[in-house]
């Protein structure tokens, strides 16, 4: 019988699919005649390999315990096997249990490259650290170093926090082994990670020095560059990506976000418009040209982008809320509140779409809407203390007293120097009939106004307290002629 190319092609798919189903049966087989000896309801005999199979079976479902049980139930068949006596201390290890393990390879004759790592962790683990270093750079001497073995070395530097020492080991394995490239990916991401970000520019030069034509390194050169805002430097790096790769949409959309976060919106808008022109998304490009246009404070093209999008994407809140604050910032207030009702339609969980529509009808005199509102945006998010400020606005509106003086209390907790919140709280306890602690809370204002420095606050709110005494008296007039009987009036004078 003779085969064309593709059918050989096939027959090797299909002999090494078999292969692999076999070897998924026997392995399950194995691991269910040994859970039937655990469970006493056969008695089987395991050889090394079996055993080695069985604890990476459990390690690979993350059951450690399970895979050191393996170990050592494998010990008692084979107690003298080095090679299950370092993986039962390996186990050991993982398991905080390290003086277990110190113990079996204080006594175990393999120096092989994984009972290096072991001994290695081990003595960080006692703070010996020039030892556990000097032992891991000996781990690089062996003529048949293999890259496995540096990857681990280096989550065991990054493990226990030795940051120098994994730059010199990275190092030298750069410079023994055949292809270092998938190393300095590990250390630059782990550079990353630790917020090294000039660190990891240097390995992400090195990765494009070997290829230049990797698209990959160039934009994570790029994106760490952002990252330092470095913009001119993250725009030239997904430039020379875009010349590997033309019209990438995610390095296009990136390099247009580079623009927008160095303040160059013209050119932002450019981007995201060669960006458009590209992706099936056009609804984000359009969304973020209208973010640039908002920036310029061009408010009537920003509307023209965002209902673009919109009408691509009708079920996005959050293009409604962007054409909310649009109508908004135009003091188109009865278009915002439109638009902030579709966000909730969409997404009814938005605290912000509810602070903010409460805020708009505030200012309108809705005053139970708002209320409304604004204690759902509270619900949502409990600490944003501008929503804490409005609700209690609303509810002196709605004469809630008290509610409206524990809404100023609770601004005042996390900014005791908010005065139109002080006086607010004035209010709400007078008008609630705690003239008491009306008069408290003015006499707080009064020292406050003597003693604290208010250089750091800004200049708006320095401007109020400067004026603070006047304010006071104005204050104690308004509780005069509006609250207090005349039986209570020295309690203000």
């Amino acid at each position: 019988m003779s085969y064309t190319v593709e059918s050989l092609f096939l027959v090797g798919i299909r002999q090494f699919l078999s292969m692999f189903e076999m070897s998924a049966k026997n392995s399950n087989e194995l691991i269910e005649r040994y859970e039937q000896m655990l469970n006493g309801a056969a008695s089987y005999y395991f050889d090394t390999d079996e055993i080695d199979e069985i604890s990476d079976y459990y390690e690979s479902k993350g059951q450690l315990p399970k895979s050191l049980n393996a170990i050592e139930f494998g010990l008692k068949l084979h107690p003298d096997n080095e090679g299950l006596k370092l993986k039962q201390a390996r186990y050991l290890l993982y398991l905080d249990r390290a003086e277990e393990a110190k113990k079996i390879m204080s006594k175990l004759a393999d120096y092989s490259p994984d009972a290096t790592l072991v001994r290695a962790e081990l003595l960080f683990i006692d703070s010996r650290i020039e030892e556990a270093h000097a032992l891991m750079l000996s781990l690089l001497d062996s003529d048949d170093i293999r890259e496995d073995i540096c990857f681990d070395a280096m989550d065991i530097y990054a493990d226990y926090d030795y940051f120098d020492e994994l730059l010199e080991f990275v190092a030298k394995a750069e410079t023994v082994l055949p292809d270092s490239k998938d190393l300095l990916r590990e250390i630059a991401a782990i550079c990353e990670e630790r917020m090294e970000y000039e660190q990891a520019v240097v390995f992400y030069n090195k990765l494009i020095d070997k290829d230049p034509y990797s698209l990959s390194d160039w934009f994570s050169l790029a994106k760490v560059e952002a990252l330092l805002k470095h913009y001119d430097k993250a725009i030239e790096a997904c430039d020379f990506a875009l010349a590997v790769k033309e019209n990438d949409e995610s390095i296009l959309s990136f390099k247009g976000y580079c623009y927008y976060d160095s303040g160059q919106y013209e050119k932002a808008i450019d981007q995201f418009m060669e960006y458009a022109a590209v992706t099936k998304d056009k609804s984000v490009a359009y969304e973020l040209i209208g973010e640039c246009y908002i920036k310029k404070n061009d408010f009537d093209n920003a509307l023209a982008f965002f209902h673009r999008a919109l009408d691509l994407d009708p079920a996005n809140s959050n293009i409604c809320y962007q054409l909310a604050t649009c109508y908004y910032d135009l003091g188109r207030l009865k278009e915002a509140i439109v638009y902030l009702q579709d966000t909730l339609s969409l997404d009814e969980r938005d605290d912000e779409a509810h602070s903010f529509l409460g805020e708009i009808l505030l200012k309108e005199g809705d005053y139970d809407r708002a209320y409304r509102h604004l204690t759902r945006s509270l619900e949502l998010n409990q600490d944003d203390k501008e929503t804490l400020r409005l609700k209690g606005e609303a509810c002196l509106h709605l004469e809630y007293y008290g509610e409206a003086a524990e809404a100023f209390e609770s601004v005042l907790q996390t900014d005791a120097y908010d005065l139109a919140s002080r006086f607010n709280l004035v209010v709400a306890y007078a008008r609630n009939g705690n003239e008491a602690e009306a008069e408290r809370q003015i006499a707080i204002i009064d020292n406050m106004s003597h003693t604290f420095d208010f250089g750091d606050l800004p200049r708006e709110e320095q401007q109020q307290w400067a004026h603070v005494q006047e304010a006071i008296q104005s204050l104690k007039d308004f509780l005069l002629k509006n609250i207090d009987p005349a039986s209570n009036r020295d309690n203000f004078s």
